[in-house]
């Protein structure tokens, strides 16, 4: 009898042992044996002196007094303490590379050993939060370190600055933008760096071009149902009309003409560098008509709709430059000052105005031309800002692709007719100008904008055309906000096309 009941009790207290011991992936002893405090993970199970690491396992008791964390013969600093849960700091003392054992002793009874390892963890991210420029983004993961030091964050390749780092989460602000909508966030630890997760930005943000096909030369307006029309030289045949209700998302909504209406007074002439107006209660749109080369025979010619989306009917050339005696009349643009109308234009063989009549569809008989701007300059457009008329034009050469040198420019004067200045006081008639849009790396050949207009918190926008040095195909179509310094300058930030930025406020 007897040793028929032994075999059975000794076949239970090994199985016993076997369900309260077993061993981790990394080799340590588990323990679930009873009321002994068991070591199931720590994490990281790689950091330095100083890091914070979490200890979880069973049976660690209600009372942290009781509780002390042993890094072989170092006591490690308790910073929290919950049901099954540890955190601690890795002794300072412990700095040599190499391993420790870490182990429990919960009112004086020790636990399992759990290996342990010095130095730098290596970092992954499991998720990232979006956010608006400037607030809070929480990057949630593991090995990331406790000391700032160690930790380095990038996102699009920049350094961030760390607001707060702990093993499983770092946080810091969503930095200004850095050219891109989204860009890759990646973490650095030591030597050890993280796969890279994509952040996103959740403000309201565009990217240039906002319309990838060739829009040249455009001109812009507000239109009376609070949509946004703009019309461009016509590398879509006839006068492309395009319209947004937010100046981002573009879309076509016909032609000015068509091929039985378009102007006729320069044969074979292209339709170039239109300019959008509204006159007692209809959008009138001017044009240029030319061929390349045609300097002499090439004019500026006027066409009325009661819709911006047109159709419009063509009234006929105001002039050609054989007529007015201007050699390369193009790139029109009318000025309302003081009751009067004025059009501007002119392509590097001078910029002139003179007066229009009330109805904007003709010159004011006995009207004199002046010459308000040098040999360097087109595609004008004038801006009445505070006590100041800026005269925006470009420089350059537009149409050359890649090479294309085109860049957008300012003068500015206390009187419509001038004398148009630089920042220095250079005069524009001797070619003096403030350079506002410069090329980059992604986009050259800038110029040719279109009228400012305003968002509905009161931002100032210019569209122009730029060449994409991926993709030099066509001059698309960009949109930048301008802004005014304290000495009433216009800029762009960075004086170069964002790739992207803030997008303007529309509340409709």
């Amino acid at each position: 009898m007897k040793l028929k009941l032994k075999t059975p009790l000794i076949f239970l207290f090994a199985f016993s042992l076997f369900l309260g011991c077993s061993d981790d992936d990394n080799g340590n002893q588990v323990t679930d044996n009873g009321t002994m405090a068991g070591i199931r993970k720590v994490t990281p199970a790689t950091a330095l002196p100083g890091n914070h690491v979490i200890i979880n396992g069973v049976n660690f008791g209600s009372d942290e007094g009781a509780i002390k964390v042993m890094f072989d013969e170092e006591e490690a600093e308790i910073v929290a303490f919950s049901a099954g849960r540890i955190e601690a700091v890795v002794p300072p003392d412990t700095d040599e590379a190499g391993y420790a054992k870490i182990q429990l002793e919960v009112a004086g009874v020790l636990s399992n050993q759990y290996y342990f390892t010095y130095g730098f963890s290596q970092p992954s991210i499991a998720s990232i939060t979006d956010a608006h420029i400037g607030e809070l983004v929480k990057i949630s993961g593991t090995g990331f370190g406790n000391k700032p030091e160690h930790t380095t964050v990038t996102f699009g390749g920049a350094d961030v600055e760390l607001l707060s780092v702990a093993d499983t989460l770092i946080q810091v602000n969503a930095p200004d933008l850095s050219g891109s909508i989204s860009m890759d966030v990646q973490v650095k630890v030591g030597e050890k760096t993280s796969s890279v997760v994509t952040f996103t930005y959740l403000d309201d943000l565009y990217a240039n071009p906002v319309v990838a096909q060739s829009l040249p030369d455009p001109t812009v307006i507000r239109a009376q149902d609070g949509m946004y029309y703009l019309y461009a030289t016509e590398d879509i045949r006839n006068t492309p009309i395009m319209r947004s209700k937010d100046l981002v998302s573009w879309e076509q909504v016909g032609t000015a003409f068509t091929d039985e209406t378009r102007p006729t007074f320069e044969p074979g002439g292209g339709l170039w560098a239109p300019d959008i107006q509204f006159i007692n209660g209809q959008y009138v749109l001017y044009y240029s008509m030319s061929v390349w080369g045609g300097e002499w025979t090439c004019g500026i010619g006027v066409a009325t709709s009661d819709s911006p989306e047109g159709p419009f009917t063509d009234h006929g050339k105001l002039f050609q430059s054989e007529d007015i005696g201007v050699q390369n009349s193009i790139d029109p643009n009318l000025v309302e000052d003081n009751g009067k109308k004025y059009l501007f234009w002119g392509s590097f063989r001078g910029i002139y105005m003179i007066e229009m009549n009330d109805d904007g569809l003709s010159v004011k008989e006995g009207a004199e031309k002046q010459q308000v701007a040098g040999t360097w300059f087109e595609g004008v457009n004038i801006h009445k800002r505070d006590n100041y008329y800026y005269m925006f034009a470009s420089i350059g050469s537009c149409c050359e692709g890649i090479n294309s040198t085109y860049q957008l420019v300012v003068g500015r004067s206390e009187n419509l007719a001038g004398p148009y200045v630089n920042r220095s006081g250079t005069d524009m008639m001797v070619n003096g100008y403030t350079l506002v849009i410069d090329k980059n790396e992604s986009f050259v050949g800038n110029g040719h904008s279109s009228e400012i207009v305003q968002d509905d918190a009161g931002n100032d926008w210019i569209l122009y055309h730029g060449v994409r040095t991926s993709d030099p195909s066509g001059r698309v179509l960009m949109l930048d906000q301008i802004q005014w310094d304290e000495e009433g300058w216009p800029y762009i930030t960075s004086g170069t096309p964002s790739t992207a930025a803030m997008a303007p406020v529309i509340n409709n």
